[in-house]
């Protein structure tokens, strides 16, 4: 006698435990899920990237113009220095200053008396 056959089907996910309503995504989906993931991972990194490099050079740029502005500064003060030594320079070497100090400082005293020696003509000869 034939027995009856029951056709059984893989076991539902509710026989297996699962209790979520959902099914099992195919290989090729997880795949490209992935994919497009890496895709957006990589896309963020590289503006993150992008963008530390532009702060980066935006700070550098404003250190620079402080350090150049701080330079200017300095020879600017710098040339004001030269032009005071320059003008103290002149006032040292003026020939009124030369006599006052040589007066006041050193005891000299102006000639009274001119004395001109004339020297024998073989010492104005030259050889």
């Amino acid at each position: 006698m034939n027995k009856p056959r029951v056709l059984i089907s893989s076991p539902s996910p509710e026989l297996l435990g699962r209790s979520s309503g959902r099914e099992e995504p195919n290989p090729a989906a997880m795949r490209n899920r992935w994919h497009i993931i890496r895709l957006y991972l990589t896309a963020i990194l590289l503006l993150g990237s992008m963008f530390t490099v532009y702060v980066w050079q935006s700070t550098k740029m404003v250190e620079i113009k402080l350090r150049i502005k701080a330079i200017e500064g300095d020879i600017t003060a710098l040339e004001n220095a030269n032009a005071d030594l320059r003008g103290e320079i002149s006032k040292l070497q003026s020939l009124a200053r030369i006599e006052s100090v040589a007066k006041a400082e050193l005891g000299m005293v102006e000639a009274t008396r001119l004395v001109y020696i004339t020297m024998p003509e073989k010492w104005n000869s030259r050889p």
